[in-house]
């Protein structure tokens, strides 16, 4: 009888200790599914943010090749040399003079400054937007910045030429003390705007070289 009972009590000890082993896999195997989905999420979040990363720096600018092309000033032609730019991923390329150097890229605005002459222009990228809301947010910062909106011949809104590039656009001007204004354009979804500020004494050379710049513009 007692080799009975201890037999009993083997075989329950036996079935006991498998159970436990099996309770104690059945843990690790929870904690190992635990410990991925937690692996996972952390995957998923490091993605989320280089994906937002890559979208706040998207844009680049592209130096290509250099060029040298005749140009109007005063009445004389005189050879300048310009260098072709591409701004990725928007597709638009443009020209602009070898002059103004390297030039300086923050928060979607190209930034071009000539020491020598004081020319200054800016070529920015406003996305989503369409052309009217882009010029009215233009001449609410000129007035913000002290300039009031003249409609005297030269400095009041008006539509810059097709043929120039093909594109739709408009320019305006403003002031004097020194001379600023801007060109905007309706590219697919977004406005490419460019600004520019120059002293009035250099308006000769400037206002051809903002020419060239316009129709230099178009999409790749």
């Amino acid at each position: 009888m007692v080799k009975k009972l201890l037999g009993i009590f083997a075989i329950i000890g036996f079935f006991a200790a498998c159970s436990n082993e099996v309770n104690q896999t059945n843990n690790n195997l929870e904690e190992e599914v635990e410990k991925e989905i937690l692996e996972n999420d952390k995957n998923q979040s490091n993605l989320k943010d280089d994906v937002v990363e890559l979208d706040e720096t998207s844009m680049e600018i592209h130096t290509g090749s250099t060029e040298t092309i005749s140009r109007k000033i005063e009445g004389q032609d005189q050879e300048i040399n310009v260098i072709n730019y591409h701004i990725t991923p928007y597709r638009i390329a443009y020209q602009l003079d070898e002059v103004f150097g390297v030039p300086e890229v923050v928060n979607n605005q190209i930034n071009y400054t000539s020491q020598n002459s004081g020319y200054k222009i800016t070529l920015e990228i406003i996305e989503h937007t369409n052309l009217e809301k882009a010029v009215l947010n233009l001449q609410e910062r000129f007035e913000r910045e002290g300039y009031e909106e003249s409609f005297e011949d030269g400095y009041e809104l008006r539509s810059t030429p097709v043929e120039e590039n093909g594109l739709t656009g408009k320019t305006q001007l403003y002031g004097d003390h020194p001379m600023k204004g801007f060109v905007a354009y309706e590219i697919d979804e977004h406005a490419l705007v460019v600004t520019f500020q120059y002293q009035v004494e250099g308006a000769d050379a400037m206002n051809p070289l903002l020419e060239d710049l316009r129709k230099s513009i178009h999409m790749q």
